[in-house]
């Protein structure tokens, strides 16, 4: 008969049980932060050591980028804009130039581009995993001014919970129309006097929300609004980057003020896509044109 012997001592020092020539150690993690994960949209941030409770595992977390290029031979260039009130004001610095389309003619990357990612409708994931450095919603304002008779930026993200203020640092009176759909973001027009601020409180929609001038009727801005931290704006060369997003199978919403969504009727469901766990999901070269 074989027999077996169990040898079991206790370390005084640091709690330490020894089965044979087997030792293990526990420790105590981090609270896991409570807040639970919402559905929606990137941002960059510091990597954090423990995931939350309802985040991915730790070492999960992936880089999206990419670029956005415009397709066709005829790259779209600003045009001057017919400016019919306070001219003295409004074209004190030379022409205002319409920036619906900015594209780079040196490498065709287009500007302003809302990038985010959402869940896959095919997939038992039913909310985007959060990392945890990103679970807390920014506290600084997105702030938008008019200087000189156009919304600057014209284009803005922000996650739902911050502040959007539209300032008015010209010396003309100025108004801001907001609106997007009528059940989260249903707008107002509230008039911004010179050298004044508004500050407006928005709800994550499905589509930017669009600003607009009704003083001066060219100037138009659009504010993409999220509840989750995974979106991005093309720059000026038409990179995007979406850091600690969560690995695996999701769907990537590419769309323009002007284009609409990048592949029409099939990019508004979404565009699939494979996040690979720590390292970037490089999407390269991607084409987006005018709408029909």
């Amino acid at each position: 008969m074989r027999k077996v012997f169990f040898v079991a001592a206790l370390a005084a020092a640091g709690g330490l049980l020894v089965y044979g020539s087997v030792s293990r150690k526990t420790s105590a993690a981090p609270p896991a932060d409570d807040r639970p994960a919402r559905e929606h949209f990137v941002s960059t941030a510091a990597t954090a050591d423990q995931p939350a409770a309802d985040a991915a595992p730790a070492g999960t977390w992936g880089t999206i980028k990419g670029q956005l290029v415009y397709a066709g031979p005829d790259v779209p260039k600003p045009a001057p804009i017919n400016v019919t009130k306070d001219q003295n004001h409004c074209l004190a610095k030379g022409p205002i130039l319409d920036d619906l389309w900015v594209v780079n003619s040196a490498n065709k990357g287009v500007k302003n581009v809302f990038v985010w990612l959402a869940v896959d409708p095919e997939s038992p994931v039913k909310t985007l995993p959060i990392h945890p450095s990103l679970q807390k919603v920014p506290t600084d304002p997105v702030v938008v001014d008019q200087p000189v008779c156009m919304f600057t930026p014209r284009a803005s993200v922000m996650r739902e919970g911050q502040e959007l203020i539209v300032k008015n640092s010209s010396p003309v009176a100025h108004n801001v129309s907001y609106l997007g759909s009528k059940l989260k973001n249903p707008g107002s027009n509230p008039i911004v006097p010179a050298g004044k601020q508004e500050v407006i409180k928005l709800k994550a929609d499905r589509f930017p929300v669009s600003l607009s001038c009704n003083i001066h009727g060219w100037m138009r801005g659009k504010v993409g609004v999220y509840d989750h931290p995974y979106f991005a704006l093309t720059d000026a060369d038409g990179n995007f980057e979406i850091k600690l997003a969560p690995a695996g199978k999701f769907r990537l919403y590419i769309w323009h003020e002007d284009a609409g969504w990048r592949l029409g009727t099939q990019g508004a469901r979404g565009e699939p896509i494979e996040i690979k766990a720590g390292q970037p999901t490089d999407l390269g070269k991607l084409e987006i044109k005018k709408a029909d």
